[in-house]
């Protein structure tokens, strides 16, 4: 240090100056540059370095997206296989074989005995076919389900002058048991087909008034024959076909029951309708007035 009074350099443990005895004040050290910049004091390290932080990796962000495609693919495919199942079930269903091999399960008395009232059929396994001259076939597999019980309804059809007729049906129940199915409308409708078309049919001088007999095919014995109306929910379906109704004419040529025994459903109500209108002469077997039971055809085209 430097003795201000006389500029003797005294040491910088001396409080006074040896030459003059002038106190000596303490002085700064030299400042040597700029200071330097404050620092809070660190932590001491305790158990190795300090762990740096993890850096952020992108591959989670693509497995998110992955996942949200194959959650929007899923999801598509899912509703195709809806949307396809409900489309299949209601073309199955609204076809002509599917309601003509209902029909005859429905009408079936040892069905309604074991099952009651039939509530709903499952979806129709199978496949049907028709051809342009008439022809086709039909097989179905489904589930039944009645008031009283439950099972399974397999049934073949074959489809001849656009007219459907089932060849083959079997109900099986859930307790075992087995029932057969036949078509009896078809049956009746053969009969009356394959019979004598004349009216004049039963020559038996036997025969008793009130006595009833087949006809055959009754469209050109009519002496009144009123065409069905084609319906707009049919228009629409573009349904057509030939429609057969059962009747029963009494002694007096008036028809006093008719029942559709095939033909598209659309169409089974007016041709019904119609033929409860036909007049016939009154038929005679030996001069004894008989009543007939034969059918009436109904052909409807498409528009």
């Amino acid at each position: 240090m430097i003795c201000t009074g006389c500029g003797n350099a005294v040491e910088s443990f001396n409080r006074f100056c040896p030459k003059c005895g002038a106190p000596v004040q303490p002085q700064p050290p030299p400042m040597y540059g700029s200071p330097l910049p404050y620092s809070s004091p660190q932590a001491p390290l305790v158990g190795g370095p300090v762990a740096q932080p993890a850096k952020k990796s992108g591959c989670g962000k693509i497995i998110l997206i992955v996942g949200i495609i194959l959650l929007v693919l899923g999801g598509g495919f899912a509703a195709a296989i809806y949307f396809g199942y409900q489309y299949a079930e209601k073309t199955l269903k609204s076809s002509e074989a599917y309601t003509v091999a209902v029909a005859a399960l429905k009408e079936n008395e040892e069905v309604k005995d074991q099952f009651g009232e039939i509530t709903d059929t499952g979806f129709p396994l199978g496949a049907f076919s028709t051809g342009a001259d008439g022809s086709g076939n039909a097989a179905f597999v489904m589930s039944v389900r009645g008031r009283k019980a439950s099972g399974q309804y397999e049934v073949n059809l074959v489809r001849s002058n656009s007219v459907w007729r089932l060849t083959k049906g079997v109900v099986r129940t859930n307790s075992g048991q087995t029932i057969n199915i036949t078509d009896k409308s078809g049956d009746s409708e053969d009969a009356n087909l394959n019979s004598n078309a004349d009216t004049d049919i039963n020559t038996d001088e036997n025969v008793a008034s009130g006595t009833t007999v087949r006809g055959g095919v009754l469209n050109n014995k009519a002496i009144s024959l009123p065409k069905p109306a084609y319906p707009p929910i049919a228009k629409r379906a573009k349904a057509s076909g030939t429609v057969v109704v059962q009747v029963l004419v009494d002694e007096k040529g008036n028809v006093v029951s008719a029942r559709a025994v095939s033909g598209h459903p659309s169409l089974q109500a007016v041709s019904v309708a119609a033929a409860r209108g036909a007049k016939f002469s009154p038929t005679k077997v030996n001069g004894k007035s008989v009543k007939v039971s034969g059918v009436i055809r109904y052909d409807f085209t498409a528009g």
